[in-house]
């Protein structure tokens, strides 16, 4: 998870702490017996309070395949209306919808171009410094197009990744070697799931920082 990210994520859930101390249902801990500003039991008290919520998300919702899809259509949606505000439109669809495939990834078409396309999907790599870890992703897909879009788009990279205020990651070696590339962000999994606002800002704001980018290189 980027620094970005944990602020965004920290700020969330210390705002919906704050409110149940408002609303009277916790005593306030900022304040010891003293009278004196007390950060660390504050702060002792917000953890507790953070185990509590956690271990009640996951009872109530289950990591399992039909709730990620879920979780895919309300973030979408929400990516759909952001977008929307921006002049940007969006199409989305299973990639294997046409085939009978059943299976958890969705591109989301923004070009006339429908060889370059964005997707959201989760994964869990077998090889690389994330491997065993399980992330939601977000992809930048370019496959067969390394000369006139993906190598240009490297160039400009380090200026992406300043506006986005993330890293983008790429393939391995061994599969830009199969034709296939892609830049992503890659999101742990058990930050996002059920953070349908943070990842749709998210998933968003690739697109948008991106379009223009690709736009210059001839991709309407």
């Amino acid at each position: 998870m980027t620094e970005k990210s944990f602020i965004d994520i920290f700020s969330r859930h210390k705002k919906a702490f704050l409110k149940d101390i408002e609303k009277g249902q916790r005593i306030d801990p900022y304040t010891s017996p003293e009278g004196r500003s007390d950060f660390k039991r504050a702060l002792d008290w917000f953890e507790k309070w953070l185990k509590e919520e956690n271990i009640a998300g996951r009872k109530s919702q289950p990591l399992s395949a039909k709730s990620f899809d879920e979780f895919v259509d309300e973030v979408l949606l929400e990516v759909k209306n952001i977008l929307a505000h921006k002049d940007i439109n969006i199409v989305f669809s299973l990639p294997g919808q046409s085939l009978g495939i059943i299976e958890s990834w969705k591109c989301v078409k923004v070009f006339d171009n429908t060889d370059i396309y964005y997707r959201i999907g989760k994964t869990r790599p077998r090889k690389g410094p994330n491997k065993g870890q399980e992330f939601l992703v977000l992809d930048l897909v370019m496959d067969g197009h390394k000369k006139q879009i993906f190598l240009p788009l490297l160039d400009l990279k380090p200026e992406i990744e300043k506006k986005l205020g993330s890293e983008l990651e790429r393939e391995l070696p061994k599969v830009e070697a199969t034709g296939k590339y892609r830049l992503k962000i890659l999101l742990p999994i058990e930050s996002v799931q059920g953070e349908t606002a943070f990842t749709a800002k998210r998933f968003a704001d690739f697109i948008s920082v991106t379009k223009p980018f690709l736009n210059g290189l001839g991709i309407y």
